[in-house]
């Protein structure tokens, strides 16, 4: 992932929680999650957020030797900035019924990319900041258009080829 969205990993602390998170996905009201892929490592479902104006990629996993359970949430930064509070709240949902480990899939403010368990609080009141400079950062390389756009379509969308993006500095 580069500069065309904004995300976070949450690394779940508790083993043995797919199931549970997946239900708690699954009952979003515009939350459809895949089927589930499974290698000889991992299980995985990949799943989206869409209500006709905003989209959230999703990606549920689980690493079977050690029952380990990561959720990476991420949108489009050329999306509506209605869309932000839709991810917060997300985010919120999933750090509030469990502890996990966080890191940012990008960030512009570079204070700090991963918070601890126990950190939710901290991190949900920064999330507002680090979306807001990584769009601006987006938006001071790409413009400001906005619409209902997927993570996969950003460049594509205000007119850039990924090969023409540079990584924040």
């Amino acid at each position: 992932m580069g500069i065309e969205a904004f995300g976070v990993s949450m690394q779940i602390v508790e083993l043995g929680v797919f199931q549970e998170i997946k239900s708690i996905l699954t009952g979003y009201p515009y939350i459809r999650m895949g089927s589930v892929e499974i290698t000889p490592d991992y299980e995985t479902i990949l799943g989206e957020y869409s209500d006709s104006t905003h989209f959230i990629d999703l990606q549920l996993s689980r690493e079977i030797t050690s029952d380990i359970c990561t959720v990476a949430v991420r949108f489009s930064l050329c999306s509506y900035e209605s869309i932000d509070s839709i991810f917060i709240d997300l985010v919120n949902n999933i750090l509030s019924s469990f502890e996990a480990d966080v890191w940012l899939m990008t960030s512009a403010i570079r204070r700090k990319d991963n918070f601890l368990p126990g950190d939710s609080k901290s991190l949900i009141v920064a999330l507002p900041n680090e979306i807001r400079e990584m769009r601006k950062y987006w938006q001071n390389r790409f413009g400001t258009k906005q619409g209902t756009v997927r993570s996969d379509d950003s460049f594509s969308f205000v007119g850039a080829m990924s090969k023409d993006v540079v990584q924040p500095s």
